[in-house]
């Protein structure tokens, strides 16, 4: 049994209504992990654990507790919101290096994979800031420290440079429809293998870090950037291939 971490892909909504001299606010949350939690989860060589990003600061794996863990996902979650714990005005030290932690898992062996959004990379406004962190130096990318977003309102599909690759295997994009209205650009390391690009940007690249398995999805696996994608025939396909990969199966 595979067993993954995955943590992000959720958004707070709030919104203000003024009728008037009379106004009030609500607010939803709103789940973009679905899509990707339901693929994996239909496969029964995975045991998905799933932590939304409102959870992360309290509720972050504590080091010991990585172990259990064969292949770990980050997705739209910002270096803050790891790092930072929510007692952290009243506490100094606040707590372990959560970030340091997880690249001692990788280094050791585990399986990451750092995919892309809004707060992924460099993110909106360069406030995902994985640039100069952990996550930059087990990923086999260079993550930019502004504004990282590439956006596509007429769609794209990556060209795949590498098609033997395990990750594709039944999956085809030679035939697939435009799958993301956008990515994050980032920079290949010399020792990346770059599986797919657009437009001379890779947007899939795999790596190693010590004993580990690493790769860098540089686009969406939900709306909006891939909203698309999430329609495609070989979305689940691709995800339980990227997963055992990492995992070593």
């Amino acid at each position: 049994m595979l067993k993954v971490f995955y943590c992000g892909d959720q958004v707070m909504l709030i919104t203000t209504y003024v009728k008037g001299m009379n106004s009030w606010t609500d607010g939803v949350v709103h789940d973009e992990s679905f899509h990707l939690r339901k693929a994996l989860e239909s496969d029964s060589e995975i045991a998905l654990t799933y932590l939304p990003t409102s959870e992360v600061q309290r509720n972050f794996p504590k080091p010991d507790e990585l172990g259990q863990y064969d292949v770990i996902l980050f997705s739209d979650v910002g270096t803050d919101t790891v790092i930072m714990y929510e007692d952290r005005f009243n506490n100094c030290p606040m707590g372990v290096d959560r970030l340091g932690a997880l690249k001692k898992w990788t280094r050791d062996g585990g399986g990451f994979c750092g995919v892309g959004g809004w707060l992924s990379f460099g993110g909106m406004f360069g406030v995902a800031k994985w640039h100069k962190t952990p996550v930059e130096e087990i990923l086999p990318v260079t993550c930019y420290p502004y504004d990282d977003r590439v956006e596509i309102s007429e769609g794209m599909t990556p060209k795949i440079l590498k098609k033997d690759h395990p990750i594709f295997k039944g999956v085809d994009f030679d035939s697939a429809p435009p799958l993301f209205s956008g990515y994050n650009e980032v920079k290949a390391k010399p020792e990346g293998e770059v599986l797919a690009e657009h437009n001379g940007d890779p947007i899939i690249v795999t790596g190693q870090y010590g004993k580990g398995r690493t790769l860098a999805f540089a686009t969406d696996p939900a709306p909006h950037w891939g909203r698309g994608m999430v329609e495609w025939k070989d979305y689940g396909q691709f995800w339980v291939n990227v997963v055992k990969w990492l995992g070593g199966k």
